[in-house]
């Protein structure tokens, strides 16, 4: 293997928390191949970044060997419409076999899109084991958990591009990575209009970080939706909703959890008045903790569930939150 790259998102001069963490799977895995590990920075069209830069200098702590640093015409927000022609001349620059993004909307409407454009195979959010031989195995659960699907590295012949979660450890590398930079700046989609950047108004971006979650589904009344609210503040966690409950109004679209939503990966996962269809539970790791409260007992959600409430949210979401000493 050529070399293992990772599209690592900055803020300022620092990589996102999220980067860093798939920048640290992206060293063991490059460790263990035996290959360099590049991170790639997508930077504005005009900005000095030297060898010195405090950016590099975290880049190199957080274990890569190389810094690539790529000009996009707009950087913000990230999407494959703003800097996916940069990516690709990052790729066609280094030639990786291996490139990962971070499991974030922006990776999650990149990857798929530069896998194409590449003509390799994309592989979203799987588990990174090591093989009896030492190989790096990528594995996930398919047919809504029932069963196991496993590939190795050394089975691909075309470039595997994988979007990770944040559930991982960074490493610690050298501070003196050597610094890339390519020439020309990568023009963004001119079909695409981009209207702002969706900072300012998506306050749901912290779901996908969340370590407790508590969401509204379709059976959640507005006054219901209130005690729910009051559950997440009990247990230190973050509001969501489904597709159906977000469309209702109820929740700004920012907090959609599901397949065409946000995709979270929290270890407690409270689910209130949702039916539990694989168009919401799909958007969730497979190893949450499911709480599920539901009036019906035959609601598919208590398949999925760990633990089971059966009763309507004004009944039960109260004495949960009493239960943890939190006044309604």
């Amino acid at each position: 293997m050529a070399c293992v790259l990772v599209h690592t998102e900055i803020e300022g001069d620092q990589p996102t928390d999220h980067a860093r963490a798939v920048l640290g799977e992206g060293r063991r895995i490059a460790s263990s191949l035996g290959a360099s590990l590049h991170a790639v920075a997508v930077i504005g069209a005009g900005d000095d970044i030297p060898a010195g830069h405090r950016l590099v200098e975290s880049l190199g702590q957080a274990g890569a060997d190389r810094v690539l640093l790529v000009a996009a015409e707009r950087r913000k927000p990230t999407l494959w419409a703003t800097i996916g022609a940069a990516l690709v001349a990052a790729c066609e620059q280094v030639r990786p076999s291996l490139v990962l993004l971070s499991a974030n909307a922006g990776g999650r409407d990149i990857g798929p899109r530069l896998a194409a454009r590449l003509g390799g195979a994309f592989f979203a959010e799987p588990a990174v084991e090591a093989g009896p031989r030492g190989e790096v195995v990528l594995s996930r659960t398919v047919y809504g958990g029932d069963l196991w699907r496993r590939i190795s590295l050394d089975e691909l012949d075309v470039i595997a591009v994988v979007t990770l979660d944040d559930r991982r450890a960074s490493t610690r590398g050298d501070d003196d990575a050597e610094v890339v930079q390519l020439d020309g700046t990568n023009a963004s989609d001119a079909r695409v209009d981009v209207l702002g950047d969706g900072d300012d108004d998506d306050d749901g971006a912290a779901l996908e970080h969340a370590r407790v979650i508590v969401v509204a589904g379709a059976g959640t009344t507005a006054e219901a939706l209130k005690l729910v609210a009051e559950l997440a503040v009990a247990l230190g966690g973050e509001l969501g909703g489904t597709r159906t409950l977000c469309q209702r109004g109820l929740l700004p679209l920012g907090r959609e959890i599901g397949v065409g939503g946000r995709r979270v990966s929290p270890d407690l996962y409270v689910v209130c008045g949702a039916s539990g269809s694989m168009a919401h539970l799909g958007a969730v790791s497979s190893d949450a903790e499911i709480v599920a409260i539901d009036r019906d007992p035959a609601a598919a959600i208590f398949k999925r569930a760990r633990w089971g409430l059966v009763g309507t949210i004004e009944e039960l979401v109260p004495q949960l939150i009493a239960a943890l000493g939190v006044a309604p």
